[in-house]
């Protein structure tokens, strides 16, 4: 056998015993053995091939005995079954080297093991000693430190340096608060520690004394001076509390609202100035004085607040530096905030008192309510026949501008008993800016005390995190001392020192920074602008219903100042002449001089009810007047009626305008004799037809202007509302109290669809004034209901314009079943569209021009939408021939062509948009197509492809009766052709 290896030897050491490394060493022993039996029967196999029968004699005994002893194939040496016998000391086998060589393995180790120990013995020894004396050599270092702090203090004290002094005692504290053996002490000497506090002690006294000499004295050089040292030597609550009652007292100087002003003198320390007699020196003095006496509450707000700001601005950095370890910095804040209360809650108080804003408030709430139940009551506090001729300017004498302004302001006197209640507009006006400013004064001191507040709170915090830091560094220099120590100890020692330190720091992350309240959430402070800001909202509110009252009157009295042209208006086509009133200027502005006023204050609580305000007076009040208007205005421009000339020419409203001074005076329209090519003449007394006619324009450009008011108030609170949202964004911090102001104002979006809506409905009503005449001048067209063309040839003026026409040519009926003759004359001749287009010109075109462009085509499509709809029902009781189909659709051509020339819009320009926009319009050029058609398979495919683009609102049963007119066309086959599902 082999002898066993090295690598055998080797991995019996990781055994845990002798006896089981002796055991896996025979088992190696014994795998050895059975390979080489196995080696061995091969070679005797193939060694000798003469030997057969020796070889097989081997095998079969071989074979016998690995069947005997299965786990090899051939028995082991009797050396090693006997193995347990007793051998020689001279004898050898593999078990007893193995047992060997083990025990010297075990013996080597046990060797190494004790060597190593003594040597981290001697290493832990050293090392200790090591860290001893380095320990020694700091303390020795410290204590030299505080040989020298001590010294540097005296010498310092002995020259009066309190800064350096204080210094140097300060670094020699810090030092001794951290010598917990007090080794420090031990090294420095117990003269070096009695002389240190001896100079402590005399340092304190010394700087005590020189503050309260620099508090009495008011030296704020000297206190610049020593605040900072109050924090070195541990004096700062007695700092705080001295420089709190310096501040009490410069606060008290400088609030003081009897004394001069800083840039004036006292009378009797008022220097000579060259050219100055002592007497214009007295006489400046007391005028002086006088001027104090007679301060306005907001002048003296004024200066309180700005003694305030400027104090805290100057001292709380100092204060929050030098003695903020004693929340110095919290307490000036209070301090101020209590000095200025005391003072400016009894002025406001007084104030309230002195000028019995409660009661006034309470006379103007009565009088907004009797305002709004004015002209919330469906009137404008006059009759509608009334207030028609005043919207126009109907009267003897009312366009003479003299007699207007007398009886403008002899109505003006009826205002709800404002001026007699309240006051006058100008008074009332001037007091809201009083209080304004007030309130202004007070938010502006609120914001930046709370922000002194916010400053203070993060100083506090920083200086809190800046300890937590300190003390954390500090702990994790003693726990690297502390493992560094433990480094040779056995088991895990830096696991488990860096467990305990994890804990501590847990326990510092949960600290933290003591609360304390600065300032409360609500201040007296706070409460009396709240009740100021209540009583300020109220009157505005009225003052605003006033003004809006004072422009409702005065639009009653019209005249060269009440209308104005729209801005951007065309110089010629659809709008070119349109007026609006100066009411809704007048209106807006005072809504937006009166909000804006309520923002300047800052108080968001006060802006939020003007806000509210606003919303609630323009969209009740002002949309109810306006829309009155609106409805007086419809009806003064109903034709025959009003102003617009009917099938028997102008109306006795038109006329009695005409006749007035009001219409005579060409009031409201800038170069409207220019315009007309009138003479002097025209325009003074003459009543000539042409200016007769002139002056019925102007009616109906103030009657029109109505319907722009509400069209241009909706634009005007659109960009009000822009305008307010800009104001909160630029003047209002982000906070819950803005976000609501915010809300408020959004409310006008409300307004301006209001505003829209109304105006809506005007201008239906407006089209349903109109309709009877459009009806009439289609029936008197088509042939129906009798009448005729030429009715208005009894005009009152017999002017061509008014009466349709200058010619007489005859015109021709609504007949399509044409035959070929008949075919040619109507060519010739004028057909009865263009005399409906004709007379709907002499309707429409002064409401085109004096309309803004919007509203224009509004009532042109509503005027289209009549016509189409009488032009239909007389289609439907004719009978067609094709020529009659063809002239049907020039007809209906025509007709769109008529309304593209006069929309001013350009989406409604093509005809498709057009068709859509006035649906009875598109059905009649749906039935000119369908009768259009050669032949009836044609309209199937006609019906479905405009199904298919959507562009289609025939029903079959109205294809059936609209081809069933086609002379040519036999009913049965109509019906058989269209029997088709309607789906």
């Amino acid at each position: 056998m082999s002898p066993i290896t090295a690598s055998d030897l080797v991995s019996t050491l990781d055994t845990a015993s002798p006896s089981e490394a002796l055991s896996a060493l025979s088992q190696s022993s014994q795998q050895t053995a059975a390979e080489l039996a196995q080696e061995l029967a091969g070679l005797l196999h193939s060694s000798s091939s003469g030997n057969t029968k020796q070889s097989r004699t081997i095998n079969s005994s071989i074979s016998r005995k690995s069947t005997k002893n299965s786990g090899y194939p051939i028995p082991l040496p009797k050396l090693l079954q006997t193995s347990t016998q007793k051998q020689s000391s001279s004898q050898s086998n593999p078990l007893t080297s193995a047992t060997l060589a083990s025990e010297s393995i075990l013996s080597s180790l046990t060797k190494i093991a004790s060597g190593g120990s003594s040597a981290s013995r001697e290493m832990k020894a050293l090392e200790s000693q090591r860290r001893a004396v380095d320990l020694e050599a700091e303390y020795i270092s410290l204590a030299l430190r505080v040989r020298e702090g001590v010294e540097h203090a005296a010498n310092s004290m002995n020259g009066r340096r309190y800064a350096d002094a204080a210094s140097a005692v300060r670094d020699v504290n810090s030092i001794l608060l951290r010598d917990e053996g007090g080794r420090v002490k031990e090294i420095a000497g117990e003269n070096v520690i009695k002389t240190h506090l001896r100079t402590e002690e005399i340092l304190k006294r010394g700087i005590a004394v020189a503050y309260e000499s620099a508090v009495q004295h008011g030296d704020l050089s000297s206190l610049s001076e020593l605040t900072p040292l109050l924090g070195m030597v541990g004096m700062a609550d007695l700092g705080v509390r001295l420089y709190l009652g310096y501040s009490k007292g410069c606060l008290e100087k400088e609030m003081n609202l009897d004394a001069p002003s800083s840039s004036s003198l006292e009378e009797g320390e008022i220097q000579v100035e060259e050219g100055m007699s002592r007497a214009a020196m007295r006489r400046r003095a007391e005028e002086e004085a006088r001027a104090r006496q007679n301060q306005s509450v907001p002048q003296k707000l004024a200066k309180i607040y700005n003694a305030a700001v400027t104090h805290l601005r100057h001292h709380l950095p100092m204060v929050a530096y030098s003695l903020g370890e004693a929340d110095g910095d919290a307490a000036l804040v209070q301090l101020v905030n209590v000095e200025v209360e005391s003072r400016v809650v009894d002025l406001l108080r007084g104030a309230v008192e002195e000028k019995q804003l409660g009661l006034t408030v309470k006379r103007a709430d009565y009088v907004a309510s009797k305002i709004e139940e004015r002209y919330t009551s469906g009137g404008e506090g006059v009759e509608d026949s009334a207030l028609g001729n005043i919207i126009m300017g109907l009267g003897s004498d009312m366009g003479v501008s003299v007699d207007t302004a007398k009886k403008r302001n002899a109505s003006l006197k009826d205002d709800c008993g404002f001026t007699l209640e309240v006051g006058n507009l100008s008074d009332v006006d001037a007091a809201l800016e009083e209080w304004a400013l007030m309130l202004q004064h007070t938010e502006s001191y609120e914001r930046f005390l709370r922000h002194a507040v916010d400053e203070v709170m993060k100083a506090r915090k920083l200086r809190f995190d800046q300890k937590v830091e300190e003390k954390r560094r500090l702990k994790e220099a003693e726990e690297a001392k502390t493992r560094d120590a433990g480094e040779t100890a056995i088991g895990s020692p830096r696991k488990s020192l860096s467990g305990s330190g994890s804990g501590e720091n847990m326990n510092e992350v949960e600290e933290q920074v003591p609360n304390i309240e600065i300032m409360p959430a609500h201040t007296q402070l706070n409460e009396i602008s709240a009740e100021i800001g209540g009583y300020y909202s109220s009157l505005e509110r009225c003052l605003l219903l006033a003004g809006m009252q004072r422009a409702f009157i005065s639009s009653h009295f019209p005249d060269e100042t009440t209308f104005t042209t729209v801005a951007n208006s065309s110089q010629y086509g659809t709008g070119s002449k349109a007026l609006q009133t100066t009411l809704v200027e007048e209106c807006l502005y005072a809504a937006r001089r009166s909000t804006l006023r309520a923002f300047a204050t800052g108080h968001t609580g006060t802006a939020s009810a003007a806000a509210n305000a606003c919303v609630d007076v323009l969209g009740r009040i002002l949309l109810e007047v306006l829309s009155h208007r609106a409805e007086i205005g419809a009806s003064l421009l109903k034709p025959g009626e009003g102003l617009l000339a009917g099938q028997h020419g102008l109306g006795q409203a038109a006329l009695s305008f005409a006749k007035s001074t009001a219409g005579k005076g060409l009031r409201g329209v800038t170069g409207a004799a220019a315009l007309a090519g009138a003479s002097k003449g025209i325009v003074g007394e003459e009543d000539t037809p042409e200016a007769v006619r002139m002056r019925t324009m102007i009616g109906v450009a103030r009657a029109a202007a109505n319907f722009n008011d509400l069209e241009i108030v909706a634009d005007y609170t659109k960009k009000l509302e822009a305008h307010f949202l800009r104001e909160i964004d630029a003047g209002y911090p982000r906070a819950h109290e803005t976000e609501q102001l915010r809300m408020c104002i959004k409310g006008l979006g409300a307004v301006v669809d209001s505003f829209s809506q109304s105006s809506d409905r005007s201008i239906e009503r407006l089209i349903s004034t109109l309709l009877p005449r459009v009806r009439q001048i289609v029936n008197d067209a088509v042939g129906q209901e009798g009448g005729s063309s030429n009715a208005t040839a009894s005009n009152f003026l017999g002017s061509p314009v008014l009466s349709g026409g200058a010619t007489n040519t005859a015109a021709t009926h609504l007949n399509y079943e044409l035959d070929d003759q008949a075919f040619e004359l109507s060519q010739i001749s004028e057909s009865y569209m263009s005399h409906i287009c004709a007379e709907l010109d002499e309707v429409f075109d002064p409401l085109r021009v004096h309309l803004v462009p919007k509203l224009s085509d509004e009532v042109l499509i509503g005027v289209l939408s009549g016509v189409s709809k009488r032009l239909e029902a007389a289609i439907r009781k004719s009978k067609f021939t094709p020529l009659g189909a063809i002239s049907l659709d020039s007809d209906i051509r025509y007709l769109m062509s008529f309304a593209k020339d006069r929309i001013d819009s350009t989406e409604l320009k093509s005809n498709v948009s057009l068709c859509k926009s006035c649906p009875a319009l598109g059905r009649l050029n749906q039935i000119a197509l369908l009768l259009n058609v050669d032949d009836l398979e044609d309209a199937l495919d006609l019906i479905s492809v405009n199904k298919r683009k959507g562009n289609w609102d025939l029903k079959i049963d109205d294809a059936k009766t609209l081809l069933s007119m086609r002379v040519d066309f036999e009913g049965s086959k109509v019906n058989d052709l269209l029997e088709v599902d309607e789906s």
